[in-house]
C-alpha cells in the first residue's frame, strides 16, 4: 500500500524524473504533469492527489495561477521555486499553499513534509471526498455569539459580511453558514479577491463569452454561476475595484449577472458571503469602497474576535489542530501550555496552526515543551520578528533593515542564522539546536554563507 498520492507539476522533464524516482522508492504513488493546465485536470479529477509538488515558474498557466484555480480540492500544495523569490513564496502562501521549498529539493526535508501533508490532506476529507468542516471550537462568549449568529442567519438566503483580522477563521465561518442552510448540498465556491488580477475580476465573477477579449478562447461560466444553488464566498472583498463593486451591487440587487461580451442578463441563484480584514465604513468614507455596496452588505454583519482576546480558546484549538496533524499524539508540557496562552498570536489561528505544524515536525519523544515552541515561533521565515519574551520590544535597526531589503530565500536564511548565532554568543551547538537542525548542517550553512563563529 502506498504512503500517498503525489502529483509532480513541473515543465522540467529531468526534474520530474528524478523526484518521481525518489518518491516511488519511498512507496509513494506518483503522477506527473508537465504544465499547469494538466495539473488542473489532475486536481479536479474524481481522485485528486494527496499532495502536489508545484513549480511556480512554468510557461502558460504558472504555479500561482494553478493555486488560484485549484478550487475546493483537498490536495495540499507544496510550492517549489528555483529562483529564490521571497515574494513568489509569500504570494503562494497567501493563496493557500501548504509550504514552500527552494530548488534543489533536499530529500531529507521533503520526506517528513510529504508525510505530514498527506496526513493532513486525508484527515481534511470525509466520506465521499468532500472537505470536512472544521469545528468552531472555544468556550468564550465571542465564539458562542458566532455560533448563535450562524444558527439564526445560516438557514436564510441573506447576504452576510464577516469581519476579522487575518487568520481568525473567516472562511470557516462562511462554510458553517453554508452548511447550516438549505444550500448545503450545493457548491461552496471561494474567491480571494486579493489574488485576482484587476483586469480579470469581472470575467472571474461573471464569466465571459468566447472572443469577448484577447485570450478569451472559450466561454467561461464565472463564479456566480459556478455557485448556483450554493454559496459564493468572496474573501478580501475590499480589494474589488470600484467598477467591479458596482456590478457586484447590481448582481445582489437584481439577482442577475451579465458576462463579459454578453448582451443579456442571466439569472443567478448564489448566496453571497463576503469577508474582509478592513473597516469597510472607513474604506467607503475614504472613497475606496462604494457606500451603497457597504450598506447592502451590512444587513447581517458578524465580527470575529482575535485570538489574543479569547485566551481560554487557545488550548482547545491547539489540541484540535494537533489531532489533525496526525502521527503519534503530541503532549504539551505545562510550560508549553502557558506559552501558548500568553503569546499574542498576531497571525491568529492560522499562525497557531503553522507553529504547531513546525513543532510537530521537530518534537522529540512526542513532547512539545516551551523551548521548542519558542524556537518555532521565532524561526518562521515570514514571522513577526519576536518571541513571546520579546513582544513589544523594537527589533534592532540592523535586523529591520535586513528584513526590508531581503530579496531571496537565501538572504532570509542567512539573516536568520546570523541572528540566532548572535543570540547564542557564537555557540554552534546551541545555535543548531535553536534552529532545529544538526550541528553538521549548520556548519555547512556557515561555510556556504561565509558566516564566522567563535568556535
Amino acid at each position: 500500500m502506498s504512503l500517498g498520492r503525489v502529483l509532480i507539476v513541473d515543465d522540467d522533464a529531468a526534474f520530474r524524473f528524478a523526484i518521481a524516482k525518489a518518491l516511488r522508492r519511498l512507496d509513494y504513488e506518483v503522477r506527473e504533469a508537465a504544465s499547469g493546465a494538466n495539473a488542473l485536470i489532475e486536481l479536479h479529477s474524481p481522485h485528486p492527489p494527496d499532495v502536489a509538488l508545484l513549480d511556480l515558474r512554468m510557461d502558460g498557466i504558472d504555479g500561482l495561477e494553478v493555486l488560484r484555480r485549484r478550487g475546493n480540492t483537498p490536495t495540499k500544495m507544496v510550492v517549489l521555486t528555483g529562483h529564490g523569490s521571497v515574494q513568489a513564496a509569500v504570494d503562494a502562501m497567501r493563496l493557500g499553499a501548504f509550504t514552500f521549498l527552494e530548488k534543489p529539493v533536499d530529500a531529507e526535508v521533503l520526506a517528513p513534509l510529504l508525510e505530514q501533508a498527506v496526513g493532513e490532506s486525508r484527515r481534511s476529507t470525509g466520506k465521499g471526498g468532500e472537505l470536512a468542516l472544521p469545528p468552531l471550537l472555544g468556550s468564550s462568549l465571542a465564539v458562542e455569539d458566532v455560533r448563535r449568529f450562524i444558527a439564526r442567519v445560516g438557514p436564510t438566503d441573506e447576504t452576510v459580511a464577516i469581519y476579522g483580522e487575518t487568520g481568525t477563521g473567516k472562511e470557516v465561518v462562511a462554510r458553517h453558514l453554508h452548511q447550516s442552510s438549505h444550500r448545503a448540498q450545493g457548491p461552496f465556491v471561494a474567491l480571494n479577491a486579493a489574488c485576482v488580477p484587476r483586469e480579470l475580476f469581472e470575467s472571474e465573477l461573471f464569466g465571459h463569452r468566447k472572443g469577448a477579449f484577447t485570450g478569451a478562447t472559450s466561454d467561461r461560466m464565472g463564479l456566480f454561476r459556478d455557485a448556483a444553488s450554493g454559496t459564493l464566498f468572496i474573501d478580501e472583498v475590499a480589494e474589488l475595484p470600484l467598477e467591479s463593486q458596482a456590478k457586484l451591487l447590481r448582481a445582489l440587487e437584481t439577482k442577475s449577472i451579465r458576462p463579459v461580451g454578453e448582451t443579456r442578463e442571466i439569472p443567478t441563484d448564489a448566496r453571497i458571503v463576503v469577508a474582509t480584514n478592513r473597516d469597510l465604513w472607513r474604506e467607503s468614507q475614504e472613497g475606496r469602497f462604494r457606500e451603497d455596496l457597504y450598506f447592502r452588505l451590512q444587513v447581517f454583519p458578524v465580527m470575529l474576535t482575535p485570538l489574543r482576546q479569547r485566551p481560554q480558546d487557545i488550548l482547545p484549538l491547539a489540541q484540535d489542530l494537533l489531532s489533525r496533524l496526525g502521527g503519534s499524539p503530541k503532549e504539551l508540557t505545562s510550560e508549553a501550555q502557558a506559552l501558548l496562552t500568553t503569546y499574542e498570536w498576531p497571525g491568529n489561528v492560522r499562525e497557531l496552526f503553522n507553529v504547531l505544524r513546525r513543532a510537530a515536525l521537530f518534537a522529540e519523544r512526542d513532547v512539545m515543551n516551551g523551548d521548542l515552541l519558542r524556537r518555532m515561533i521565532a524561526a518562521s521565515v515570514f514571522g513577526y520578528g519576536s518571541t513571546p519574551e520579546t513582544q513589544g520590544r523594537t527589533s534592532s535597526p540592523r535586523i529591520v533593515e535586513a528584513r526590508s531589503s531581503l530579496n531571496s530565500l537565501a538572504d532570509v536564511e542567512r539573516a536568520h542564522i546570523e541572528q540566532v548565532l548572535q543570540a547564542m554568543q557564537g555557540n554552534i551547538t546551541r545555535a543548531a539546536s535553536a534552529l532545529g537542525i544538526d550541528r553538521r548542517t549548520l556548519q555547512r550553512k556557515l561555510k556556504q554563507y561565509g558566516i564566522s563563529s567563535e568556535e
